[in-house]
């Protein structure tokens, strides 16, 4: 879901992507919709104030987790047409030790 960061009550409705990478400090994701409802989940790197993306990581076999945070890259997904990629960092790290997604 993306939160307007001029409007904080104004919200998208969930998107499904796939986890690409994930780090103690953010994530990478497969997605095919760059501005659900309208909301981007970024304009440019010069924005003043930015959306943010609040997730729900699902693992396969694992514990689901929420996090949130802000993109911080986007770009088109060469392999699939109409389809992105892009890289978020959280507002707070996980937990030190393993990562919850092998």
């Amino acid at each position: 879901m993306v939160r307007d960061g001029r409007e904080p009550d104004r919200t998208s409705a969930p998107v499904s992507a796939s986890l690409r990478d994930l780090s103690h400090t953010g994530m990478s994701l497969f997605s095919p919709r760059l501005a659900p409802d309208g909301i981007h989940i970024m304009y440019d790197t010069l924005m003043t104030v930015r959306n943010q993306v609040e997730a729900e990581v699902r693992p396969r076999g694992g514990q689901s987790f929420k996090v949130s945070g802000f993109v911080i890259w986007f770009r088109a997904d060469d392999a699939r047409p109409g389809h992105y990629i892009f890289g978020m960092t959280f507002d707070v790290p996980l937990p030190a030790g393993p990562l919850p997604v092998a």
